[in-house]
């Protein structure tokens, strides 16, 4: 019985090492850690620069030189590296005297050669250029080349199909390395929308596929839309507008950023930063030196030069202390993770 109870006690703290902890990169007097939401020092700041974590582990950095740590704050792989990638696959991306190759988790090179150039893994295989040729193939996870170097470009696999270039042809591969199909280019993707006009004299407009006007070209920028709404800018202020092209809130702000989930966007007026909602109602006043968005109920201020989180109500959860923070809150075992979500083909 106290033998189970101790496994079980194991298991127990083991599984809390591994949990999905909601972290954000923070520099505090000069270095930089990870605190959690409630302002606690979960990795102490002892680094020269970090980046966030992906797949359970972050790239740090100190004196130039970049290494790997998981969520505890344990150094995975030490400072000795140019420039260290995402962890996938039990892999990380790694440069060598401006070439690639990639470090198992206990720091040990997968490859006897390196690359010019490397894509990304996926299902187990990863996209190399050799510098001799410039010719790409693909290597597998334990650092054995699988499919030769006889492409132009060679891209990821997707449900077990690889792109590749040879020439000006294109062609879809399996994971062996054999032709299945040639590609036809599918030309110009569909969009409700066109922009016309020019960005650099003030003259963007947009219509739709029927050329029907929805936005005359008096405009500098657009954003992409969200919900059905868009930022415009005009002579240099920012305002929202609908797909019909009717003007929602007025071009009176400095900045404006998409909506969070919350349904509040980052505007600044007057020199200082609040947020409002989607009729232009100011919801959180003007009165900080800098703002980000709202993600997981909390987004990054800044005031007298100090950097700290408030809530959708505009208070102080973490007091202002830290001089940066690099980035909002995130998961630590998430990969890709977009700060707010959008149409990017309208």
């Amino acid at each position: 019985m106290r033998i189970a109870l101790s496994i079980l006690i194991i298991l127990i703290f083991s599984s809390c090492s591994k949990e999905n902890k909601l972290l954000a990169p923070v520099k505090y007097k000069g270095k930089y850690g990870f605190i959690n939401t409630k302002g606690n020092w979960i990795i102490e700041p002892k680094f020269d620069s970090v980046g966030i974590f992906y797949n359970g582990y972050a790239d740090y950095y100190i004196k130039g030189k970049s290494g790997l740590i998981n969520q505890d704050g344990e150094i995975i792989i030490p400072a000795k590296y140019s420039f260290i990638g995402n962890v996938e696959s039990d892999l990380a991306l790694v440069e060598i005297d401006e070439n690639y190759n990639f470090s198992d988790l206990n720091d040990n090179l997968i490859s006897d050669i390196s690359f010019y150039d490397v894509g990304d893994f996926s299902e187990n295989l990863v996209p190399v250029q050799f510098k001799d040729d410039g010719k790409w193939g693909y290597m597998d996870v334990t650092g054995k080349m699988k499919i030769d170097t006889l492409f132009d470009y060679a891209d990821i696999f997707k449900n077990g199909n690889g792109l590749v270039e040879i020439g000006d042809l294109e062609f879809l591969i399996d994971t062996t390395g054999t032709i299945i199909d040639t590609v036809v280019s599918p030309g110009l993707r569909y969009k409700k929308y066109r922009v016309t006009g020019n960005a650099d004299n003030g003259t963007l407009g947009k219509v739709s596929m029927n050329r029907d006007t929805i936005m005359p070209n008096k405009y500098s920028s657009f954003g992409y839309v969200q919900n059905d709404k868009f930022w415009f800018k005009q002579n240099g202020k920012f305002g929202l507008a609908d797909n019909l092209g009717q003007i929602l809130i007025q071009p009176i702000y400095d900045e404006l950023s998409y909506f969070s989930d919350n349904g509040l966007a980052r505007a600044k007026k007057n020199g200082k930063y609040g947020f409002i909602n989607e009729k232009g109602k100011t919801v959180i006043d003007f009165r900080f030196e800098d703002v980000g968005g709202f993600k997981y109920g909390l987004a990054k201020a800044k005031n007298n030069s100090q950097w700290g989180f408030i809530n959708k109500s505009g208070e102080f959860v973490i007091e202002p202390k830290f001089d940066r923070i690099g980035h909002q809150f995130r998961p630590t075992n998430a990969k890709f993770e977009s700060m707010y979500e959008y149409e990017r083909n309208y």
